[in-house]
Parts: C-alpha cells; sequence; structure tokens
C-alpha cells in the first residue's frame, strides 16, 4: 500500500469521514469535550490565533492506539504509515441497531457480508455502520445515558472482532462512541484489537448523506490521527477514495 497508484486519486471520489469538532459534540461524559478563545484577531493583531483545550484526547473522530488499554503496546505515533492506509469494508448493521439500539455486530453479520462480497481481505480496515452518525447533533440520543447511567448504543461484539483479526483485518472502525456496545462494560472489542497492538477508530462520519457514504467494498481508506508522542488516543481525519 506504499506506492499507491495516481488513478486512484484521478478516478475516485474523496469522502471525508471526519466530525467537525466543537464545543457541542457527544462525549462520553459531559465535561470531557472541546473548548476554543481566540486571543489574536487579525484585524487587530495583524493575525489569528485560538487557544485549544481538549480535556480528552480520546473526542470526535479518534483513534485509539493499543497503549489505550495495554501497558507495553504501541502509541498513536508509533503505527506507520502504511498500516493506515487499507482497503475498507463496510458491515451495514442500521437495521439490526435501529430494533436494537445496544446491537452488537456478529460474527454472522460478517460471515453474510462475505456471502455477498467475498472474504474479507488481510491488512483490511472494518467499519460497522450502525446509523448512529444521524445522531451526532443530538448528544442525547447519540449517548443514550439512561436514568441509571447506563449508555445505549451499538458497537461490535467480542467474537465478530476475533474473527476479523484472525483474518488479519488491521483496524476496526465504528460511528458510535466506542467500538464496543455502550452497556458494555466489560470492553472485549477492544481487549481483542488492542491486545494485539492493533489500533481502533470510533465516531466515524458515515452515512448519513450522499456525500460521506461509503461502498461496501472497493474504497481505499486512510487514518490519519494526530502523532501525538506517547499518545493513547488522538483525535483523526478520516479519508477514504472511492
Amino acid at each position: 500500500m506504499n506506492d499507491l497508484p495516481i488513478s486512484l486519486f484521478l478516478s475516485s471520489r474523496a469522502i471525508d469521514l471526519t466530525h467537525v469538532i466543537t464545543e457541542s459534540m457527544p462525549t462520553w461524559e459531559e465535561g470531557q469535550g472541546f473548548s476554543q478563545k481566540q486571543t489574536h484577531f487579525a484585524d487587530v493583531d495583524g493575525y489569528a490565533i485560538h487557544q485549544l483545550t481538549f480535556k480528552k484526547a480520546g473526542i470526535g473522530t479518534h483513534f485509539d492506539s493499543a497503549a489505550h488499554f495495554f501497558q507495553g503496546k504501541r502509541y498513536v505515533h508509533e503505527y506507520p504509515t502504511a498500516e493506515l492506509i487499507s482497503p475498507a469494508a463496510v458491515i451495514n448493521v442500521t437495521q439490526q441497531s435501529e430494533r436494537d439500539r445496544d446491537y452488537q455486530v456478529t460474527q454472522q453479520d460478517i460471515i453474510n457480508w462475505e456471502k455477498t462480497h467475498g472474504s474479507i481481505q488481510n491488512g483490511s480496515f472494518v467499519i460497522a455502520n450502525t446509523g448512529w452518525s444521524k445522531y451526532w447533533n443530538d448528544p442525547k440520543k447519540f449517548i443514550g445515558l439512561d436514568e441509571k447511567k447506563v449508555r445505549h448504543f451499538p458497537g461490535w461484539g467480542q467474537e465478530a472482532a476475533q474473527y476479523l483479526l484472525d483474518k488479519g483485518v488491521r483496524g476496526l472502525g465504528i460511528d458510535v462512541a466506542s467500538i464496543d456496545a455502550g452497556n458494555n462494560n466489560t470492553f472485549g472489542a477492544h481487549h481483542v484489537f488492542l491486545k494485539a497492538d492493533k489500533y481502533l477508530v470510533e465516531n466515524i462520519n458515515i452515512g448519513t448523506e450522499n456525500s460521506n457514504t461509503l461502498p461496501d467494498v472497493g474504497a481505499t481508506i486512510f487514518i490519519l490521527p494526530i502523532p501525538i508522542e506517547n499518545g493513547s488516543e488522538a483525535p483523526a481525519r478520516i479519508i477514504a477514495y472511492a
């Protein structure tokens, strides 16, 4: 994947799968978000400068390194570019998630996908499209926190994650706030991929409008986290060509 043909860019549509970082975006907990303050103004100082504050790195569309869960595994800056450019596969579970907001993607979902599209390639990046991006501008709905402080949104099941890891998938993505379902406090899918020194991407902006829909197969995806030294997580720009 190091030598991408120029034809990829000339004949394909660029798709931005990144949510804009705002002060009002959904976050895992209140107070863990982002704020900015303008300190210099172009009409006064000759240039504009903004002071940015991230209460935590894992907000918005973001990258989880293996060090997020496991000491001694790779930090964000240690993943080479060659591992961050991959064929993309999209597993659509929007109908299942609409029926059950705690839905976990199953191994059978993947097998059903493969019956149509063929076996998932070694070195792929696989995304679960749950349809949750449509709730991004409604943080309460997106996170689904109930009166018992339990979150409700879909995620990857541990068995499905293991199935993909065994196929040589290098990264796992989803359009919700966690790879694991909101009510899953064991974080099984996280453990499967991060223990193997792979990576995860959460809050991918996918499927809500024509400009950011991806085909189930055939796209090339670029995972571009901010390379924070010794960072366990980082905001990321996610771009695909399809």
